[in-house]
């Protein structure tokens, strides 16, 4: 059963931080990943007779994920991908 009382009680004001951190704000450049993938996915339907495949339509699905996550993450990912760069 769903209970309501956790609703309550998340912290909506730093959730509203974090979405609005960042320059441009994180919630602005996750609508501009999701945008493009829609707008993409949009132009694909109408376009193609044929369906998509089931495999690249995970392929797909699994490189929003990771690009919304990259987004999300990118204050972890990049420090470690410039260390790894000067490794290389």
């Amino acid at each position: 059963m769903f209970n309501l009382e956790l609703i309550e009680r998340a912290r909506w004001g730093e959730l509203y931080t974090f979405f609005t951190s960042g320059d441009p704000p994180l919630v602005l450049r996750l609508l501009i990943i999701n945008t493009i993938f829609l707008v993409l996915f949009i132009f694909r339907r109408a376009r193609a007779a044929h369906p998509m495949r089931p495999t690249t339509a995970y392929m797909v699905q699994a490189l929003l994920i990771i690009s919304n996550m990259a987004v999300i993450f990118q204050d972890q990912i990049l420090p470690t991908a410039l260390r790894l760069k000067h490794l290389v």
